[in-house]
C-alpha cells in the first residue's frame, strides 16, 4: 500500500513538475498580430533615419545604409547634426499669438534662419511626398527611433516660412493634406503622436493667419477612420513587448546567469503565457480608438487577472506585466482633440460667446457652445488633458 501511495505521489509530482515547467503554446491571435507588422525596406523610414545627416550628405543614401545596419544593431546611433534647433526662440514650442507676432516682428532674423537651414526644410518637404510610411524601428527596448525631434524642428522652420509669407494659404493647406496622409500610415505609437503634434501646430498656425486675414478660413474634413486608427501603433507596441519576452531581452546584462537564476527564469517566467496575457490589452485600445469620444473618455479597462494556473507557472512574468501595462487612453484622446481643432476652424469669426454649435466631436449629435478665454477659442464640452485641449489660439 505504501509503495502504491509513493508511486502515485511520485507520478503526480512528475506530472505537476512537467506542467509547471512547460510553457503554453502561443495563441493564434498573438501569432497573427506578430506577423502583421510590416518589415519591408520602407524608403520613407530610411529617409527619416538619415534626416539629420550633414547638409552635404544625402539623407536618402545614408538612411538606406543605416536601415540595413539597424537590423542587426537596433541601438545604432542616428545622426543629428543640428541639436541646437530644438532651443531656438523663433521656433516656438507653442504656436500661439505671441509666437507668431515674434516671428513676424523679427523678419531679418527669421530670414537668416530660413536661409541657413533651407536644406532641412527641403528634406521635410521631400519626406511628406512619400506615398507610404511605416515606422520600422526594430522591436527591441534599446532600439533607437528616428530623430523625430529634428523632424518637428524642420516642420517649425517651414511654419516660420509661412508666418512671413504674403500668401501662405494654398501651400500651407497642401502641407496639412500631406501630414494627414502621413497620419494614416503604419505608425508606431511614438510616430503617431509626432504626426498628431505637428498637425496640431499647423492648425494653430492656420487659425492665427486666418485672424490676420493672411488666408481665408479653410473648410477641412473631419478625421477619417484611417487617420484615427490605432491598429498599427498597438500592433507595433505589442510586438515590441512580445519580443521582450520571446527573445529574452530581460536577460541582457545578465547573460551569465547562475544555475539558481536559470532555474528561476525557467520556473517563474513563461514567454508564451506572458505574451498571450498581454494581447487583450493592445486589442482593446486598437478597438477603442474606433469608438465615440465619450466611450473613450469613460473607458476604465483593466487586464484580466492571472488565473490560478498562470499565477503558479508564471509569477515573474505576471509581475513584469503588472508593472509594464500602460494606459493608452490619453493617446487616443489626443486624436479627438486634433479633430476638435479642425472643427473649431469653422468658428474663428464667431464673436458671440454661448452661441450653439453642432460640430464638437466630443458631443456628437448634440449642441455645444464656444468659450473665449485666455486668448483661446474652445469648445465648452471638452476635457482638459493638460497640454492637450480642444482650443485654438486667438490674437
Amino acid at each position: 500500500m505504501k509503495k502504491l501511495i509513493l508511486s502515485i505521489g511520485s507520478l503526480v509530482l512528475v506530472v505537476f513538475t512537467t506542467w509547471w515547467l512547460q510553457d503554453a503554446p502561443l495563441d493564434d491571435a498573438a501569432r497573427q498580430w506578430l506577423n502583421s507588422t510590416p518589415n519591408d525596406n520602407n524608403l520613407a523610414y530610411a529617409y527619416l533615419l538619415g534626416f539629420g545627416a550633414p547638409a552635404i550628405q544625402s539623407p536618402a543614401q545614408l538612411g538606406r545604409e543605416l536601415a540595413q545596419r539597424q537590423e542587426t544593431h537596433p541601438d545604432l546611433a542616428l545622426p543629428n547634426a543640428y541639436p541646437e534647433l530644438n532651443n531656438l526662440p523663433l521656433l516656438c514650442q507653442t504656436m500661439d499669438a505671441a509666437c507668431l507676432l515674434k516671428q513676424q516682428d523679427k523678419q531679418a532674423e527669421a530670414k537668416a534662419l530660413i536661409t541657413r537651414y533651407q536644406f532641412l526644410i527641403d528634406r521635410y518637404r521631400t519626406f511628406l511626398t512619400f506615398s507610404y510610411f511605416s515606422d520600422n524601428t526594430p522591436p527591441h527596448l534599446t532600439a533607437t527611433f528616428p530623430q523625430y525631434s529634428l523632424l518637428i524642428a524642420a516642420s517649425r522652420l517651414q511654419s516660420l516660412v509661412w508666418a512671413n509669407s504674403d500668401e501662405p494659404g494654398p501651400a500651407l493647406l497642401i502641407e496639412i493634406q500631406q501630414l494627414r496622409h502621413w497620419l494614416a500610415q503604419d505608425h508606431s505609437l511614438i510616430s503617431k503622436m509626432i504626426a498628431n503634434a505637428i498637425l496640431t501646430e499647423k492648425l494653430q498656425l492656420v487659425a492665427l493667419l486666418v485672424q490676420q486675414k493672411s488666408m481665408p478660413a479653410p473648410t477641412l474634413a473631419s478625421l477619417t477612420t484611417a487617420e484615427k486608427s490605432f491598429q498599427t501603433p498597438m500592433q507595433k507596441e505589442f510586438t515590441l513587448m512580445a519580443h521582450f519576452f520571446l527573445e529574452e531581452q530581460y536577460r541582457e546584462g545578465n547573460e551569465k546567469a547562475t544555475w539558481a537564476e536559470e532555474l528561476q527564469f525557467k520556473a517563474g517566467l513563461k514567454k508564451h503565457i506572458s505574451v498571450n496575457r498581454m494581447l487583450p490589452l493592445y486589442q482593446h485600445y486598437a478597438q477603442l480608438a474606433e469608438q465615440l469620444p465619450n466611450d473613450i473618455k469613460q473607458d476604465d479597462f483593466l487586464p484580466a487577472p492571472a488565473t490560478i494556473g498562470q499565477a503558479i507557472r508564471n509569477p515573474i512574468g505576471n509581475i513584469l506585466l503588472e508593472t509594464a501595462s500602460p494606459d493608452f487612453k490619453d493617446y487616443l484622446l489626443r486624436l479627438v482633440h486634433l479633430d476638435a481643432h479642425i472643427q473649431l476652424l469653422d468658428h474663428l469669426d464667431s464673436t458671440a460667446q454661448g452661441d450653439p454649435v453642432t460640430n464638437n466631436p466630443w458631443t456628437p449629435g448634440k449642441d455645444d457652445t464656444l468659450t473665449r478665454q485666455e486668448q483661446q477659442l474652445c469648445f465648452s464640452s471638452a476635457p482638459d488633458n493638460g497640454r492637450y485641449g480642444s482650443c485654438l489660439p486667438l490674437l
